[in-house]
Formats: structure tokens, sequence, C-alpha cells
């Protein structure tokens, strides 16, 4: 099942998942988080995420960084949920960009984070 998962601390997140044991590394050396979810999509806010997880795979009781939003129509009932959402991913406020030819442009984001328009 669908669902969306906030992160308040994008930091706090990785290093929640090193103590876990969801970490590996390169060949190079470098390290990478493995958490066994298929994120799709991921929006981000400073430091923090939002992501529509399939079939999570993580107990988020070790997790004080994440938090649980459901599902689509789950989060949109849910007022506290809903307000995390839009801390992220506020679909409300109109997107205004100049194009090619200097032209003030305004476009509106969909409501669900990955959806075209």
């Amino acid at each position: 099942m669908d669902t969306l998962i906030y992160c308040s601390d994008i930091d706090l997140l990785k290093k929640e998942l090193s103590d876990n044991g969801f970490t590996d590394t390169d060949m190079e050396g470098n390290t990478f988080y493995t958490h066994g979810n298929l994120l799709t999509p991921i929006r981000y806010n400073g430091i923090k995420t939002l992501a529509l997880v399939r079939d999570n795979k993580l107990d988020l009781t070790k997790f004080t960084s994440l938090t649980e939003l459901g599902t689509y129509e789950q989060m949109f009932a849910d007022t506290t949920a809903h307000n995390l959402y839009k801390s992220v991913y506020d679909y409300t406020i109109p997107v205004t960009f100049s194009d090619e030819d200097g032209v003030q442009q305004t476009y509106s984001l969909p409501e669900k984070i990955g959806e075209f328009l």
C-alpha cells in the first residue's frame, strides 16, 4: 500500500538509518543509506522531505524524524497530517517564474506530489 511519509530532519534521518544498520559502502568508500523502501516521488523543502512510499519496510517507532501521514485520502482528511504535507509541498501557493522571453508565468501545483497537470 502506498503511504506518505514526512521527514522532519533529513540529517537526523541519516543518523537514525545509520544507527539502525541501514547503510552500505560503495567501492570508493562512500556511505549510502539502504532503507529498503521504494520511494516515488520525493519532495524536499530545506531539511524536511516528503515521500510517497510503496510497502513501507521501516519500523517507524525507531525513527523519530519520520511521521506516517497515511494514504492521500487519509492525509487530506486529517488537518495535522495535511499541514505537515503542505509544510514541504504547499500546492495552494501559485508558482511564478520568468520564461525565456522574460515574461512572468504562473502555474498551480497539483495536490499530489509527482502528479502531472
